[in-house]
């Protein structure tokens, strides 16, 4: 019960702060600076070592990428029986084609599943992370007119600091070291910092004064990623004898709301800005809803 006051807690506070100006307008930066540097590596280093893999963890694995190209084949058809634009395509992709696994996602399967949960999301979410460098950039370019940089996404793979925490976590696990207990409480202890001020950061980010606007666009994307697509998995799951708390988390994580990232992909390459927040910004609520009902239909 405390995890789902927290859900709620967190991103209302964050929307009063945004709302009665208590924090800085600027803060969302310094929010993220924390939760990517620090926090998140502080998960991965403390739930990869601990994981037990089996064929189940490619659920988690491939899930966004599974995600990521079906958008793009999708949302191709129906640019062109809808007639829309360049920069409506390009945000509907991007938009529904990454999911927030880590600012909203972390916090959800914490809430609904337990903390047990985080180990296959971290996987989902790391993944989604080489979709953001390896195929999110280059389709922006595309649908914005310009030429992927492949200097700038090695750049992004190796400045980010989480892709580290993965490779010094499979080298624990494959080596059968484990943390000393001080330091697994210190980074534990940091890591327990991701869920509320992620979703402090989300509800201070939170704009939903164009949803009326782009309610049908937000309807056709939403009945996609979250709803057709999760049952379509489930589906495979329950034909392939597939079950257990990887597969749940993978489904959940591919239910999740659209990325905030990809929100900032499209404002940045100037793909239907306006779209973009307002997918991002329902979508997030609407997730609040929907994954605990993905959670209960599933279970574990």
């Amino acid at each position: 019960m405390s995890e789902f006051i927290l859900l709620g807690l967190c991103p209302f506070l964050g929307w009063l702060a945004a709302r009665f100006k208590l924090v800085p307008e600027a803060a969302p930066a310094t929010f993220n600076a924390w939760l990517i540097r620090i926090a998140l590596p502080c998960v991965i280093l403390v739930q990869i070592p601990k994981l037990h893999f089996d064929a189940r963890m490619l659920l988690p694995a491939i899930g966004p990428f599974v995600l990521m190209f079906s958008t793009m084949a999708l949302m191709a058809v129906l640019a062109r029986r809808l007639n829309w634009d360049r920069g409506t395509q390009g945000a509907m992709t991007l938009c529904w084609g990454l999911g927030n696994t880590s600012f909203v996602g972390f916090p959800l399967i914490v809430a609904v599943v337990g903390p047990a949960g985080l180990g296959p999301a971290v996987i989902a979410d790391q993944a989604t992370f080489f979709n953001v460098v390896m195929v999110s950039l280059p389709v922006a370019a595309y649908f914005a007119g310009r030429s992927a940089n492949l200097a700038e996404m090695a750049r992004r793979v190796f400045s980010f600091v989480p892709v580290y925490a993965l490779l010094l976590s499979g080298l624990m696990k494959l080596s059968g070291f484990v943390w000393l207990p001080p330091v697994e409480h210190v980074l534990q202890r940091l890591a327990d910092t991701l869920t509320p001020i992620a979703l402090f950061s989300v509800g201070f980010q939170l704009r939903l004064g164009e949803v009326r606007r782009f309610l049908p666009l937000f309807g056709i994307g939403a009945a996609w990623k979250m709803i057709t697509l999760p049952a379509l998995m489930w589906g495979g799951a329950i034909v392939m004898g597939l079950h257990g708390l990887p597969i749940t988390v993978g489904i959940l994580q591919i239910a999740m709301a659209p990325m905030i990232t990809a929100g900032i992909i499209a404002e940045d390459h100037g793909l239907n800005p306006p779209l973009a927040n307002a997918l991002v910004s329902v979508g997030i609520a609407l997730s609040f809803i929907t994954v605990p009902i993905w959670y209960w239909l599933i279970g574990v």
